[in-house]
Order: structure tokens, then C-alpha cells, then sequence
């Protein structure tokens, strides 16, 4: 499936959330499965440049993905420019703004440390436009340097998992569901060479139009379900390995 540059479309968003659409669309099921993107609208009330506050709101049209009360066109995605939460925030915070008890970890073993965190909330509907299912999210960026991750949790998960993640081990009864993907980014008049489809027909890359240039972006995540909440590490471009996130992902479980 070809995708979008989702980071110069929404470029003034927290990285989270940019991070969170790219990987909602690039991880879904094979084109097999689902119908191709139509269209995508993005709404913000206020200025970019400005940084003037206000809900972003992107309607991705993504096939006939199935979600918990039936077959999904579309997710709608809100999430504010201004984090929530500059400093973690107490159990206590989470639980009244999230209505949901996730663990949180605020400093992992390996070094990364919270920077920021962000609410929000995320709809699907059918292609009707009748409601199809929502969660509430809570999104924490992460960084050790120049190094960043995020850590999305949210209170259920829409959706069917993407064949294209693997159980990467088991902890404490949980599976660890692990993916990753190497993205090309092209401009969006490129044409591409009978190599290019060759190396998309492999799945040795994932094509994403709309860059200002050619460039490659690897992109890799872990997620698993504990008690109800959805977890999902994600990383585009990151050093950390796949055991580390294993390791990170043992952190949080092991959370009291």
C-alpha cells in the first residue's frame, strides 16, 4: 500500500501522534485485506505556525479493516498540539483524565526518559459514517539524546492485528507482538521503477509519497494487551534493538 510522508503533513503535531498515524496505516493488513487509502483530510482549528491551541482531527480512510462493531472506512484520530503533561503524571491524574489505570513508567532502565504526554481520543466509523467503535489514548514521547520513542496506551484496541507482527516472546503469561519496516519516502510525482515495484511486492519496502526528496525511514514498534489496555512502542529512525524494546516492554509489565 502507498502511504503518505505523515510527518511534513502533519508537521507542527507531537511526534507521538505523527508517529501514531504513520504506524496505524503502514501496519495494517496486506493490500489483500483491505482496500487502498482514498483520502485524507486534516482539520485544525487555529494556526501551525503559531502553535495556536487547538484538536487536530485526521481522517484516515483506511478499507474495510474490522473493528469491534464492525467493518471500519475510517479512523478519526484528536489530539491536541499542547501536551497534557509536561512533567509524569501521578496514577491518580492518569486514571481521572484517561478513565483508565495504565502503568507508567517515567525513567526505563536503558535510558529513556519522559519528555512529554499527550490525551486522545480515537473513532472509527464505516463507510456510512456510522459509528464503529472508540478508544482513549494516552501518547508519552520518550528520549535518550537524540533518540526518540513513543509509548502509546490505549483503553482497548481498534481492530484486527496486522499479519505483519510477530510474538517477539512472552512475559508474565503476555504475549509481545513486535514489526518492523523500512519505508521509502518519494516525491509525489515520482514514477517508480520496475525495481521500486519489485521491492514492493516483497515487502522490502514500504513506499510512502508525498516527501520532499528520496529517503529511507526505518520504522519498528512492540505492543501487547494487559488488563485491558493496549501498549505500543514505536521508534522511526531509532537506535534502540528489538530486545530492548523486549526489555522495555518487561518494565512496564513489571510496574506496580
Amino acid at each position: 500500500m502507498s502511504n503518505y510522508d505523515w510527518n511534513s503533513v502533519f508537521p507542527d503535531t507531537p511526534e507521538s501522534f505523527k508517529n501514531k498515524v504513520s504506524a496505524t496505516l503502514n501496519s495494517l493488513p496486506d493490500k489483500k485485506e483491505i482496500d487502498k487509502m482514498k483520502n485524507v483530510k486534516v482539520f485544525k482549528k487555529g494556526s501551525i505556525r503559531k502553535k495556536i491551541i487547538g484538536a487536530l482531527v485526521a481522517t484516515m480512510v483506511v478499507g474495510t479493516t474490522v473493528f469491534a462493531a464492525g467493518k471500519v472506512t475510517s479512523i478519526t484520530s484528536h489530539s491536541s498540539n499542547i501536551p497534557t503533561y509536561t512533567t509524569i503524571p501521578t496514577v491518580q491524574q492518569v486514571k481521572k483524565d484517561f478513565e483508565c489505570n495504565p502503568k507508567l513508567v517515567n525513567k526505563f532502565d536503558n535510558g529513556y526518559t519522559f519528555v512529554n504526554g499527550y490525551i486522545g481520543d480515537n473513532k472509527g466509523t464505516d463507510d456510512k459514517g456510522n459509528f464503529a467503535g472508540k478508544t482513549k489514548s494516552l501518547d508519552f514521547d520518550y528520549a535518550k539524546g537524540n533518540d526518540k520513542l513513543s509509548l502509546d496506551m490505549e483503553n482497548g484496541r481498534l481492530g484486527e492485528r496486522s499479519k505483519k507482527e510477530t510474538v517477539a516472546a512472552n512475559y508474565k503469561g503476555i504475549d509481545l507482538y513486535y514489526y518492523s519496516y523500512t519505508n521509502k519516502f518519494v516525491p509525489a510525482n515520482y514514477k517508480m521503477t520496475e525495481q521500486d515495484k519489485k521491492d514492493k511486492a516483497s515487502g522490502k519496502y514500504v513506499f510512502s509519497f508525498g516527501s520532499d526528496k528520496e529517503k529511507m525511514s526505518q520504522v519498528q514498534g512492540l505492543n501487547w494487551m494487559e488488563d485491558g489496555v493496549y501498549y505500543s512502542f514505536l521508534g522511526i529512525d531509532s537506535n534502540i534493538s528489538k530486545d530492548e524494546l523486549v526489555k522495555m516492554a518487561q518494565q512496564v509489565i513489571s510496574t506496580k
